[in-house]
């Protein structure tokens, strides 16, 4: 045996490992990219001293000219993983025209570490290679993989390094020849690759081209030579950049501005960029035209939110555009320089049509369409050019279908898809003559765009994980208190429980479950039990004596109501209806309240009332109603209320629990606009507390008087979205997930 020195930085509860390069918190690994950890690592041998942003740069960027944005980035991911001291304050503290300093105290430690003489033990996973792809549950959750290529997986919102559970004995790795041993891992790997659904014969490659975390949307160009992709600054000012991919050197279109980006197109001969965007002077989504060169932008048409495709001689674009006053979605054609635009196709609300994909011969615009609301009720449909007939490419029915971009043979499409709501959301290969699909990706990942260089084959996609973390604000507000640290797994909604604890929706490989935690954030654990990676758990609201919880499921196919024991035993349907969620307890112990789609009224969302222990169900609403909430003393409940589907604010609306009054008309509605998906009373039963996540600007907390007048501030996030939020009890607190959706560029090679 031989012995290293392993050397260890501390500070509170954290560990910093020089030789495994990695931080971890009370022992559980801390997720962070190479370049997050090299800044941290030279902020803390700076030991509190300042370091220039200079410095900082030239550790960690060698010989390499980036952006200071960059540098920003990584700071700003840090803080995020690190949170709060003991005291309430920041690790990083930024020094004015001056650089960084690390606050904490830093302790350096040094361990010895027993190596063996032999060769390494060859380790195993028997339940891996018997199991994976056997439930949805047992694939990773959702992650990007490091920078060093090595997979991570995330376990109850803790990331970690895959844990290989079987060591062989040194005396079977005598016996066992390398031969054997080769022959046993490629076996192993072909059963998981065959269980996972994926051929093993192909050389497939997924690389990351950014890893920052703040991609808005990305398009290849045709010749599959560079990326375009906007960057979010910060929450008001974006970038537009151009990579070269042989050289991974990059440079900026438009440098940034108080722009978003939505959606991204090259011209055919690779000149231009198309870009739908907002701006300072023209808060509609409109489609721009820039050289890649940069320069000044055109504006083409306005009220455009979807990204354009060209014909195949560059001369048209392909353009969709909603149309409220019609209730309906529209196709259209129009001259690329920005005139003569023409209605091809239409379908009407709640049916929605996507981004349209020309066909490299012409003869065909292909899009997504359908309701994504639903159970599975997207597909894809065709225009055909000349006539503009619609017909439907693929019957199979979605969850969910994105963007999409056709192959050079004009024949098959790639796409981004949702097959159930217990999938995640991948890239697949579409036969538009048979309709039959394929996934072309089976990973951890989860897609939501993407641009294809057709003669190349190489796919650009856009790669998203949700961060966030959940956080106790008082109920004066302010900005409140982290109280878990990890990498996800804290997906939005969450509930108190009478004595102090807190249920919320968490992620097992990729599927939302349902966990359990202490108020300060320790001794999370898991609570669906037998339901976990057998279908997805949301909306979880635990029963005011705190015996239940309810939830959402779709374990039957269809989302239902559910109640298990606040341990996880024994769960029970309650519903049996279509599309049912959000489940609200009565104080009383003895309703449940729920939205629920009405499918003979085009999928018209209401809400609906049924005894906590099942049985018939009763409408509560008529109108356009979603996501129940009801007041503290039992006798009226507040929802969400609009006009119609489509695109639309949100009014808050209160209602009669027991339906009797007026025919089930709202007895209040607020007036003004909000972008919203949760009300909740506040404790007292005075104000209806919502957040908004804007575009741009502050996601912010309002409280507003049940008696009328304006809402008032109760908290705002600069830099953070607000995904849920629930009041304690006690009325002290209220627990609040906050994060950010993280966005890189991958690239896909030799998919076919």
């Amino acid at each position: 045996m031989s012995q290293q020195i392993k050397r260890f930085y501390e500070f509170d509860r954290f560990r910093i490992d020089l030789t495994e390069r990695a931080l971890l918190c009370e022992g559980q690994f801390v997720p962070l990219t190479q370049k997050a950890f090299e800044v941290l690592l030279a902020l803390v041998e700076g030991r509190g001293g300042i370091v220039s942003k200079e410095e900082l740069m030239a550790k960690v960027w060698p010989d390499t000219f980036v952006e200071e944005s960059n540098l920003t980035q990584n700071i700003y991911t840090l803080r995020k993983a690190l949170g709060q001291t003991p005291d309430g304050e920041g690790y990083i503290m930024t020094v004015p025209r001056r650089g960084y300093r690390f606050a904490a105290g830093v302790r350096e430690l040094a361990e010895e570490d027993e190596q063996q003489s032999e060769p390494a033990s060859i380790k195993f996973d028997v339940d891996l290679a018997v199991n994976s792809g056997a439930a949805v549950g047992a694939t990773p959750a959702a992650d990007p993989i490091s920078e060093s290529g090595e997979d991570l997986i995330v376990r109850e919102g803790v990331v970690s390094k895959p844990s290989f559970g079987v060591r062989l004995p040194p005396r079977a790795l005598e016996i066992l020849s390398v031969a054997s041993l080769l022959v046993v891992a490629s076996a192993a790997w072909f059963i998981v690759q065959r269980n996972r659904g994926v051929d093993p014969s192909r050389n497939m490659s997924v690389a990351a081209l950014t890893t920052a975390g703040n991609v808005l949307t990305a398009a290849i160009s045709p010749d599959g030579a560079y990326v375009a992709y906007a960057t979010s600054e910060n929450a008001d000012r974006s970038a537009l950049w151009l990579e070269q991919l042989s050289t991974s050197t990059r440079r900026a279109i438009i440098p940034a501005a108080e722009h978003r980006y939505y959606a991204l197109t090259f011209s055919p001969d690779g000149g231009h960029v198309y870009y739908v965007a907002d701006t300072k002077e023209s808060p509609r989504r409109s489609v721009y035209r820039v050289s890649v060169l940069g320069g000044p932008s055109k504006l083409l048409f306005e009220d455009i939110n979807a990204a354009v495709s060209f014909s195949p001689d560059g001369s048209k674009i392909a353009l969709r555009r909603a149309v409220d006053v019609r209730r309906a979605i529209i196709l259209s054609v129009a001259d690329a320089d920005g005139g003569s635009e023409k209605e091809i196709a239409s379908i009407r609300y709640p049916e929605l049509l996507y981004d349209p994909a020309w066909a490299p011969d012409g003869k065909m615009i292909a899009c997504a369409a359908g309701n994504p609301g639903g159970v599975a009720d997207m597909y894809v449909v065709g225009a055909r050019a000349g006539d503009w007939a619609m017909k439907t490419i693929s019957a199979r029915r979605w969850k969910w279908v994105g963007q999409m971009a056709w192959l050079d043979n004009s024949r098959d499409l790639v796409m981004v898809a949702q097959e159930n709501s217990a999938s995640p959301r991948q890239v697949w290969l579409l036969d538009s003559v048979t309709g039959e699909a394929r996934r072309i990706t089976n990973d951890a990942n989860t897609y939501n765009r993407l641009s294809l260089a057709a003669k190349s084959g190489v796919i650009a996609a856009l790669s998203v994980k949700q961060v966030s973390n959940v956080w106790l604000v008082p109920a004066g507000g302010g900005p409140g208190r982290q109280i878990t640290l990890a990498a996800g797994g804290y997906r939005g909604e969450l509930s108190w429980t009478p004595d102090g604890k807190i249920v919320y929706e968490s992620e097992a490989g990729a599927s939302p479950a349902i966990s359990l935690m202490e108020a300060d954030g320790s001794r999370a654990r898991l609570v669906t039990g037998e339901l976990t990676g057998r279908a997805h758990a949301w909306w979880p609201k635990v029963s005011p004596d705190g015996r239940y919880v309810l939830f959402a499921s779709d374990l039957k196919g269809e989302r239902h109501i559910w109640r298990m024991n606040i341990d996880g035993g024994n769960p029970i349907q309650l519903t049996d209806g279509t599309g049912e969620d959000n489940p609200y307890c009565s104080p009383d112990g003895r309703w449940v309240l729920y939205t629920k789609l009405e499918r003979a009224a085009a999928n018209l969302p209401m809400i609906g009332r049924v005894s906590i222990d099942g049985g018939e169900m009763k409408r509560l609403t008529e109108a356009f109603t979603a996501n129940p909430s009801v007041s503290p003393d039992g006798k009226l409940f507040a929802c969400l209320q609009a006009e119609g589907p489509g695109p639309f604010p949100w009014n808050i609306a209160v209602y009669p629990v027991d339906g009797s009054v007026d025919g089930a008309r709202p007895i209040k509605i607020f007036s003004r606009p909000i972008q919203t998906q949760t009300v909740r009373w506040t404790p007292d039963g005075r104000g209806l507390t919502y957040h908004e996540n804007p575009a741009s600007g502050a996601s912010k907390l309002w409280i507003q008087p049940l008696d009328g007048g304006e809402p008032k501030l109760l908290a705002e996030f600069e830099s953070d979205r607000i995904f849920g939020f629930d009041w304690s009890r006690d009325g002290k607190y209220l627990a609040c997930v906050r994060g950010l959706w993280a966005a890189n560029v991958v690239l896909i090679k030799d998919f076919r």
